[in-house]
């Protein structure tokens, strides 16, 4: 029977095993890091959301502002807050042809709180929303723009 010199051993017993847990650990971690083979774009997208009033016409054409609210981060600033400002009307969403329209960032919140403003600051009406998002562009690893929402909001 040969006998195996004491190096050789040491080395089949001690370096084979570790440069194959070397080896294991490399390709593990190369599997868990690459997560997508191309990096995301910047994002250059805002989602929208349409708001039309309905219901009660006199207090509807008394609608001077309204505002989303998601948690206590609101767009735009409710009419308090931004009467201090010196652009106090740059400030609140502005009536276009058909409709309220407001910008809620790339990660757009689930449910929003609108409120409606009379032109001293006085709430006509508020309602909350529960919003389920469409993507229509980007892809799930990147994000993308979701479609517009449209809500109609009550004022009696």
């Amino acid at each position: 029977m040969p006998v195996v010199p004491p190096a050789r051993r040491r080395v089949e017993l001690i370096a084979v095993p570790l440069l194959a847990a070397l080896c294991m650990a490399f390709i593990i971690g190369a599997i868990v890091l690459d997560k997508s083979s191309a990096s995301c774009p910047p994002a250059s997208w805002h989602n929208r959301v349409n708001v039309t009033l309905g219901g009660d016409l006199a207090r509807m054409a008394n609608a001077a502002a309204i505002t989303a609210c998601s948690g206590s981060k609101c767009v735009p600033l409710s009419p308090t807050f931004a009467r201090s400002s010196a652009n106090f009307n740059n400030l609140l969403a502005t009536h276009e042809k058909d409709g309220w329209f407001f910008n809620v960032g790339q990660l757009p919140p689930t449910v929003l709180t609108f409120r409606v403003y009379d032109s001293t600051g006085n709430v006509l009406a508020q309602q909350s929303n529960s919003l389920n998002w469409t993507r229509v562009g980007g892809s799930e690893i990147c994000g993308g723009p979701m479609a517009q929402m449209n809500v109609l909001l009550s004022v009696s």
